[in-house]
């Protein structure tokens, strides 16, 4: 039989998604919930499980040896005040977090997945299991942007990028070609509320994968609860990276995105 997968698991779907579609596949799964942070369905699905703060690395590593689990996928999300507060870094990590020069989000999780594949562990992309959270470039709405949204949007795929570069976040906001909010460490949601907040009609927003970003780590992603906020604060186009962002739960995100009369553009350099 195959080894299991090692699954370290942050908030919301996605690590359900991986659990279920493993087990279709017929593979066992070892999952380290993040406190805090992981569905507590999880327990139940996982052929192993241990719930472990945020930071203890050496506790993760002997759970996953135990378990005789090599191959491992990171995802779902952890909330900054899980970070600020919960965060208890055992000695493995201090020395992790010793070793680079600033924390932002790309420059953590490169480390200590570096540290981890020192292990000897293998890291694989939740694609690897979930490849149709990838869609081609393309409209999937019934609504197009107009040439206005077109010009507005372009300009937020700029900034997006350039911030992504930066490594400081992958959303930016933009109305009459002016940036309104870029993302930082308020995450995606909150970055649109505070741009649209700054407009008198439907702003632009992208969301992009960050130059040079290991898709293994951290993807973008977008889904039903992304297309209700956009709804509530009258976003009119959403353009996302093409074969980067995740988008979960398709059919529903985009039917959500139609009745807010929201253009969503899946977009690559070509599309416009």
């Amino acid at each position: 039989m195959a080894a299991p997968i090692g699954l370290i698991a942050g908030n919301r779907e996605l690590p359900l998604m991986v659990v279920r579609k493993a087990k279709e596949l017929g593979r066992s799964v070892i999952v380290v919930g993040i406190e805090g942070e992981a569905e507590p369905e999880l327990e139940q699905l996982a052929d192993g499980f241990a719930w472990i703060r945020l930071g203890q690395l050496q506790a993760t590593i002997d759970f996953f040896r135990a378990g005789g689990v090599r191959d491992l996928i990171m995802i779902g999300g952890i909330s900054r005040d899980n970070i600020i507060f919960n965060y208890e870094p055992d000695d493995m990590a201090l020395e992790v977090m010793e070793s680079i020069d600033d924390f932002h989000t790309d420059k953590i999780l490169r480390a200590v997945t570096a540290r981890l594949e020192r292990e000897g562990m293998a890291f694989g992309a939740v694609t690897d299991l979930l490849p149709e959270l990838l869609t081609a470039p393309g409209v999937l709405t019934k609504k197009v942007p107009d040439e206005e949204l077109t010009a507005d949007l372009k300009v937020a795929w700029r900034i997006a990028k350039e911030l992504g570069r930066l490594d400081v976040g992958q959303c930016a906001v933009v109305s009459d070609r002016i940036t309104l909010a870029v993302e930082a460490a308020e995450g995606t949601d909150e970055t649109v509320r505070r741009g649209a907040a700054l407009a008198n009609k439907p702003v632009a927003v992208a969301k992009v994968v960050k130059p040079m970003q290991d898709l293994r780590l951290d993807p973008p992603v977008i889904g039903p609860d992304t297309i209700r906020v956009m709804a509530e604060v009258k976003v009119g186009a959403l353009a996302v990276d093409a074969s980067s962002v995740l988008i979960v739960n398709r059919e529903e995100t985009v039917r959500l995105a139609d009745e807010a009369g929201l253009a969503l553009v899946v977009w690559d350099e070509n599309c416009f």
